[in-house]
């Protein structure tokens, strides 16, 4: 037995703000609701070899990765 799930939610913000928002590492704990924290390990902004890490609750259980 198979369940889909689909859910819609409306963000009545530019597409580009919204982008920039969910594009920064540092408002996922905000949006993402089992990541707690987010701590960059290099400056920002993003960009390739940007590192971050990320503590997260899964299954009762705390995970941190980068």
């Amino acid at each position: 037995m198979s369940v889909d799930v689909t859910e819609t939610i409306v963000i009545e913000r530019p597409l580009d703000e919204v982008a920039s928002y969910a594009g920064d590492p540092s408002n996922a704990p905000t949006w993402y609701r089992r990541i707690d924290e987010a701590v960059w390990q290099t400056e920002p902004p993003i960009t390739l070899g940007s590192e971050i890490t990320f503590t997260a609750r899964f299954l009762g259980r705390t995970l941190t990765y980068t």
